[in-house]
């Protein structure tokens, strides 16, 4: 081995044990971000997320979680937010992580989609009376387009029964109620990626819970016991109707048509005409009288002369 491939190798050894070092010290698995640090693997997120739940800074729903802490650091990350926002306005209700109406209008002023931050257009001046609306309106920096929310109208609110839940804010704040709502609904039309779909804590606790029946085993023993002792297809003894007949065949194994208690239809003669059109085949009784005094016999239908007495008819005719 020359002196240059000794060298080549010293400096690999060197450089695999600064990476294992790197790898046994927990602190540099964290970048430092504008949002905070942020964990480059599932170990560092997991012993980031036992930092975070032992401190005492953190919301109360948060503390001696570190599973729930290292949830609140992937969504923040994916949120381009900071965990510590997502903490203070990231929810459980009802089974669903929600995020409160403030948190997903600073996403969307953040988001870096729009010229200005959101506005809102109202109509009538008092939100306590039955014509006021609210809805919200950005521009998007890309096209220069002015993009409008849906209206919300006390006539919506009342329709879907937002007012009369358990602990609503709409008869006590309706005005703030009103442009949290237009922010979000803003924001599920026309910019979902920014809160990843995720819904509102109002709209989540307006949500009526969905029941679903109890699926409950039942074993072939119970199966037979409510059918009863007695096999399908037999004749039970209240039952008087007969049991179906397979399907006749033919010869070849072809099912034959089944027979029916409706006697045939009776088959009606065809007519029988006096005269027949040797050209176009039509039957006639009184031929049509043409030619000098109309003394020529020609069909009424194609007007030719070659018409003859019907053979079938013949005999019973007199000329």
């Amino acid at each position: 081995m020359t002196q240059t491939q000794q060298s080549s190798e010293i400096q690999k050894d060197e450089q695999a044990k600064k990476e294992l070092a790197t790898l046994a010290n927990p602190m540099t698995q964290l970048a430092m971000t504008r949002r905070g640090f942020e964990p480059n693997s599932i170990e560092a997120a997991w012993r980031y997320g036992q930092a975070l739940a032992q401190s005492e800074l953190v919301p109360v729903n948060y503390r001696n979680k570190p599973g729930s802490c290292v949830i609140a650091i992937d969504l923040a990350m994916r949120l381009n937010s900071s965990w510590l926002m997502v903490m203070q306005h990231v929810y459980d209700v009802k089974g669903r992580i929600s995020m409160d109406a403030q948190f997903a209008t600073a996403l969307m002023n953040q988001s870096g989609l729009f010229t200005d931050p959101l506005e809102y257009e109202e109509i009538g001046d008092n939100p306590a009376k039955d014509d006021y609306a609210v809805r919200a309106y950005a521009k998007r920096k890309r096209t220069g387009k002015v993009l409008y929310g849906p209206w919300i109208t006390w006539t919506l609110v009342k329709a879907e029964g937002w007012h009369n839940k358990d602990g609503s804010k709409w008869k006590t704040m309706p005005d703030q109620m009103f442009h949290y709502r237009a922010a979000s609904w803003f924001a599920n039309r026309h910019c979902p990626e920014v809160k990843m779909g995720m819904m509102t804590t109002d709209e989540a606790s307006e949500l009526t819970p969905v029941t679903f029946a109890e699926a409950k085993q039942i074993s072939s023993t119970q199966i037979d016991a409510d059918l009863g002792s007695e096999p399908v297809g037999v004749q039970f003894e209240n039952d008087h109707t007969e049991p179906e007949s397979p399907p006749a065949k033919d010869k070849r194994g072809r099912k034959l048509a089944a027979k029916t208690d409706t006697p045939p239809a009776e088959d009606k003669p065809l007519p029988v005409f006096r005269y027949v059109c040797s050209a176009c085949g039509l039957g006639f009784d009184d031929p049509r009288m043409t030619g000098p005094g109309n003394g020529v016999k020609s069909c009424p239908g194609c007007t030719s002369i070659q018409i003859h007495l019907n053979p079938a008819n013949a005999p019973a005719i007199e000329e």
